[in-house]
């Protein structure tokens, strides 16, 4: 049996994204020829990562090309696939939200619902499969679906009533003038595994393995390590205050009456946990903001 995983990422704005995440995992791309389109990691277990296009990833996990991808939800909707759902990472080209598809008009239309739609007009979008199944669910087959392979948000300019685009800010669609006035979905960056390759047992634990380097990686984004020395007086305190996720390490000092406390604290808490620390005594707080890699 192969012991081997193949993977497969998105390409494009999305590219960098991951491969940061991969290199916090412990797994950093190396990549020879950029025309070849897939990159090393140094791992025996992992043949290689492979970059495509994010419209074209679900169909070649589908068909057994690869074991595991990293896609968005939105893709694997619009082509109605049901993958394993091994880890959701909300990680964007710009933020750490998940991004919605929606359907957005010009904001000079005068078409604010669905229902006010013309017969038979056009919508322009790249998720043409996602669009007529929502607008056969809403009862108006009579909207023709245009597809757009790119600068979709132009598409109005040209004689759409509407299109369905991605949107994280919506900034984008703004700068065009345009307005939603449907959500369609919201969808995340999302780990699955092609269903064969996870019920192969030789493969099953590299693809766990691979999993939990990922959540490792992400999870090292929203914490701080930090190291505070601490009177023996209020040591209790400190620990409470501090936290982590079993707790901090408490080891004493050469100084008689002082302890080092160390621990992981929530990104969003550093600086109450900081005040907090210094209203009781506390001194030397010592934080590191660049972690790796947390396994729990």
């Amino acid at each position: 049996m192969n012991k081997q995983i193949d993977i497969v990422v998105p390409d494009g704005s999305m590219q960098e994204v991951v491969i940061s995440l991969l290199a916090r995992a412990g797994l950093p791309v190396t990549i020879e020829k950029k025309r070849k389109k897939e990159g090393q990691v140094g791992v025996d277990w992992i043949k290689r990562v492979a970059f495509q296009r994010p419209q074209e990833i679900p169909t070649y996990l589908d068909r057994g090309h690869f074991d595991v991808a990293i896609v968005g939800e939105d893709w694997i909707a619009n082509w109605g696939y049901k993958f394993p759902v091994l880890l959701k990472l909300p990680i964007g080209r710009s933020g750490s939200k998940p991004v919605r598809v929606v359907l957005a008009v010009s904001q000079e239309s005068r078409f604010r619902t669905l229902e006010e739609f013309p017969q038979g007009c056009e919508v322009a979008t790249e998720y043409v499969q996602l669009a007529e199944r929502f607008f056969a669910e809403r009862n108006r087959t009579d909207i023709q679906v245009v597809p757009s392979f790119g600068n979709t948000e132009y598409k109005v300019v040209f004689g759409a009533t509407a299109i369905i685009d991605v949107t994280e800010s919506g900034n984008s669609l703004r700068e065009n003038q345009l307005e939603v006035i449907d959500t369609i979905m919201e969808s995340n960056t999302v780990v699955v595994a092609n269903d064969s390759s996870l019920a192969d047992e030789a493969k099953q634990p590299y693809i766990d393995c691979f999993v939990r380097l990922l959540r490792g990686a992400y999870q090292a984004l929203n914490y701080v390590w930090l190291v505070a020395n601490v009177p023996e007086r209020v040591v209790d305190a400190a620990s409470q205050i501090i936290g982590g996720l079993k707790g901090p390490t408490r080891s004493p000092l050469q100084v008689p009456g002082r302890f080092a406390l160390q621990s992981i604290v929530p990104r969003q808490k550093e600086q109450a946990v900081i005040f907090e620390l210094l209203q009781i005594g506390v001194t030397d707080i010592i934080v590191n903001r660049d972690i790796p890699l947390i396994l729990s």
